[in-house]
């Protein structure tokens, strides 16, 4: 690490979507140019980001689709461009989980969910967020048992290694598919019959250039320092595949590695 200080600082260990209120999903019928439209205020937040009940009118395959309309907690962004990092941070989880799903001939394929970043265009009211003219990131809504797999930190959920075999297969995939470069985590959503649909996923990566979410080493460290292999991890070929454990050791054991794990630990109450 260049500046032990400023990677302190921007650490945010990523803590799952918690429902303040139940959504209601009834709005008016769109004006012409309106691709969507969204509550006045949100039912969700996470570390990040708050999430406001939607819905979608475009295009025309998903009109009066359940939506989620997403927007920063400690930003306005005002920009399009404002939400590249999560754009991109999207773009590669997809890209590694199509990859996964070649290798692994998997029956339950990992897939990001769709979504797409609008302009607030018109608002009911001045008060509130999203502002008018501000951006925001529009995913579609996903039905069903929403679970919180494994954080950006470390933790994983007891039961993935025997319910859900291929989250932690997946990030500890994603590790060596990259040569230690990139790890996806943080991973969240829904398994459905035939496929799982995920959101909001991290990168981690050892440049530490995905955003405030990316913990970099440290979060790739604290996954192996957990992380049993699944049966699912054999048949990839993976399982003797770890980085170096004792300099992970040695280092969250030093001082800093204590306050790192301080400030990025998530222990979430089990469902």
């Amino acid at each position: 690490f260049n500046d032990p200080l400023e990677l302190n600082l921007n650490l945010h260990c990523s803590a799952p979507f918690i429902e303040m209120s139940r959504p209601n999903w009834d709005f008016e019928d769109p004006s012409d140019d309106e691709d969507a439209s969204f509550a006045s205020a949100p039912f969700a937040e996470g570390t990040s980001r708050r999430a406001y009940r939607a819905m979608r009118w475009t295009p025309a395959a998903k009109y009066g689709q359940k939506a989620v309309v997403k927007e920063y907690k400690d930003m306005y962004s005002w920009a399009q461009g404002d939400w590249d990092t999560a754009v991109n941070t999207y773009k590669k989880a997809k890209d590694l989980a199509d990859r996964f799903n070649d290798e692994s001939h998997t029956n339950t394929p990992i897939r990001i969910v769709d979504y797409d970043i609008q302009k607030v265009i018109s608002r009911s009211r001045n008060r509130g967020t999203p502002k008018l003219n501000e951006w925001v990131m529009v995913e579609d809504f996903l039905e069903g048992d929403f679970q919180k797999y494994i954080s950006n930190s470390g933790w994983v959920k007891p039961r993935c290694f025997s319910e859900y075999p291929s989250m932690p297969a997946f990030a500890h995939w994603s590790w060596v598919h990259t040569g230690g470069s990139l790890m996806v985590s943080d991973l969240q959503g829904v398994r459905y019959d035939s496929k799982y649909v995920l959101t909001d996923p991290v990168i981690l990566s050892l440049e530490g250039g995905y955003g405030s979410t990316d913990l970099s080493l440290v979060g790739m460290g604290l996954f192996f320092l957990s992380h049993q292999c699944t049966n699912m991890c054999g048949s990839l070929g993976i399982v003797n595949k770890r980085p170096d454990m004792s300099a992970i050791d040695r280092f969250m054991n030093s001082e800093f590695g204590s306050l790192v794990q301080m400030a990025t630990s998530y222990f979430p109450k089990e469902k």
